[in-house]
């Protein structure tokens, strides 16, 4: 091995250094030390095969080494006989102390109730008689744990090497839920840009699993992983079940969410006309009200889209709940929420422009504030720009309906966050807003709850009628279509389990209204163009 490829690690090295010391000046030490270390051993001819793997062992060694000797703390670990003995300091010895690098790491990922006794007993010297004082148990619990530790650590020094592939590769898991959140946006919250905790709840799926066999799965220590499966736990995603745990909700995968895609084509095209028939009477009556008539094109345009939205959803899911005699209902849950969690799995193998997208679409959002209400409908298909992904400003529901009443009441409310205004241009946009004469004003439809009620009529209405024209040919075609899940879970609704068999009706039905005709197609599909309208949502006020 040449010099220069060491020396090609010194980016690598430096970012690992930095995340260990959290300063640039050690940083810059530590990563010096470590390739004028490895440039020793190669110039005695010694071989090295991993190099990175190397150079991060040398590296860690280093950081801890200089830790012990800036708080005088001595290293001690256990020996093939369960003997305390010194770390062999000098370089050289690294290659011969790969069983005490392997010791170290078996006792990290021990389980609790073990690694502290191990810990305390073995590392920091303390007796049987302080560590049971300590950690408020029996002598003799002491021992015993101290006995199946070693027993456990022996085992582990046999075979190292059994991190999953979520140690090296992750995947990544979206939460996503039916219902109401719970405080600070639970359950998506929970694992949102945590890859750790949406790697644990992966790996928990298939069956249940011990925290210290997580630990190992995952190649991260138990003290860092049991308080995540612990909030995990707490907040209902995950179960306990004896000293195992696992994942309390239906997980989806990409092969799941295709299967049945090319059968929703055809039985779409089949019955096209079903789908649409009591949805385009339904929309002739919403166009003949007179607040129809006020509206702006953009505004008809999202009230359209809404419209559809709403009848389609409603209806597909009303009438498998009459098919399987079923009703989802939505447990009470400690964050205060009343939610069922869903998780869709993306691994790094998966194609970025997967066929499902352009029929995906998130579900019903109403939001009330007083007497003002926002209710929408996510068209994620299409490439439209959506208000939440605000560049400028964070933008949640709750924001935009107080945002929306803000701006229709032309009032300098005190209480409002001004901090919002930051996301008008990005609204206009999205066509939200419209500027008139330099002022914002939505373009949205606004109806008053009078209006809304006669909407609503309709559309229940419509349901109805859309309910008798596909109950026979989609309980026909829902036959054998739910997804197949792990003996242990028991608690996932059935609507869930058909998820698969008819995500992407909604969608079809809407595209297929917007090609014929039915609704403006709104340019959803182009996101550089300036005719795109606004998404289907409904501003209700009085004001």
């Amino acid at each position: 091995m040449r010099n220069q490829e060491i020396e090609n690690q010194i980016d690598f090295l430096l970012s690992a250094a930095l995340n260990k010391c959290g300063n640039l000046e050690d940083a810059q030490d530590l990563t010096q030390d470590t390739l004028l270390a490895a440039l020793t051993y190669i110039s005695k001819g010694y071989e090295i095969h991993d190099i990175r793997g190397w150079l991060l062992t040398v590296l860690n060694r280093k950081f801890y080494y200089k830790l012990r000797q800036k708080y005088k703390i001595p290293l001690v670990s256990l020996g093939p006989e369960t003997e305390l003995i010194d770390e062999i300091d000098c370089f050289e010895s690294i290659v011969n102390s790969d069983e005490i690098e392997s010791l170290r790491r078996a006792v990290a990922y021990l389980s609790k109730i073990h690694r502290e006794v191990i810990v305390r007993y073995y590392m920091n010297g303390n007796s049987v008689e302080k560590v049971a004082h300590s950690l408020g148990i029996p002598q003799g619990t002491v021992k015993s744990r101290l006995s199946a530790g070693r027993k456990i650590l022996k085992k582990e020094l046999d075979n190292m090497e059994n991190y999953t592939k979520q140690s090296y590769e992750p995947v990544n898991l979206h939460i996503w839920f039916s219902g109401w959140s719970g405080i600070n946006g639970r359950p998506e919250s929970l694992a949102t840009g945590g890859l750790i905790a949406q790697n644990l709840l992966y790996l928990a799926y298939k069956e249940p699993i011990t925290e210290a066999e997580l630990s190992k799965a995952i190649g991260i220590p138990s003290a860092y992983v049991e308080p995540i499966v612990k909030r995990l736990v707490a907040d209902e995603l995950m179960r306990r079940v004896g000293d195992k745990v696992y994942t309390d909700f239906i997980i989806t995968t990409k092969a799941d969410q295709k299967r049945y895609i090319p059968a929703q084509k055809q039985f779409f095209a089949e019955n096209s006309d079903k789908f649409i028939r009591a949805i385009k009477e339904g929309l002739e009556k919403i166009r003949a009200f007179d607040f129809y008539g006020r509206c702006t094109d953009n505004q008809r345009n999202a009230l359209d889209l809404y419209f559809l939205f709403d009848c389609l959803a409603k209806g597909i899911f009303a009438a498998f709940s009459k098919i399987y005699e079923n009703v989802q209902t939505f447990p009470d849950r400690p964050d205060g929420g009343r939610w069922i969690a869903v998780g869709d799995l993306h691994s790094p193998d998966d194609e970025n422009n997967s066929a499902e997208l352009s029929y995906s679409y998130a579900g019903q959002r109403n939001i009330r504030l007083g007497n003002s209400s926002f209710h929408v409908y996510d068209p994620e298909g299409f490439t439209s720009k959506l208000y939440f992904r605000c560049r400028d400003v964070s933008i949640s529901d709750d924001d935009m309906l107080k945002l929306l009443c803000f701006i229709n009441s032309d009032s300098d409310e005190a209480a409002f966050n001004t901090e919002l205004l930051k996301a008008v241009p990005w609204l206009a946009e999205c066509k939200i807003l419209r500027y008139n004469e330099n002022k914002a004003v939505i373009d949205i439809p606004i109806v008053s709850a009078d209006e809304w009620k006669k909407i609503s009529e309709v559309m229940r209405a419509v349901q109805s009628e859309f309910i008798d024209d596909i109950i026979d040919i989609f309980r026909e075609f829902l036959k054998d279509k739910k997804q197949t899940l792990p003996k242990h879970l028991d608690s996932v609704p059935l609507h869930k389990l058909y998820m698969g068999s008819h995500g992407i009706l909604v969608m079809l039905a809407i595209r297929h209204a917007m090609q014929t005709g039915i609704i403006y197609d709104g340019d959803y599909d182009d996101p550089s163009s300036e005719n795109q309208c606004p998404c289907p949502m409904v501003f209700v006020t009085n004001k």
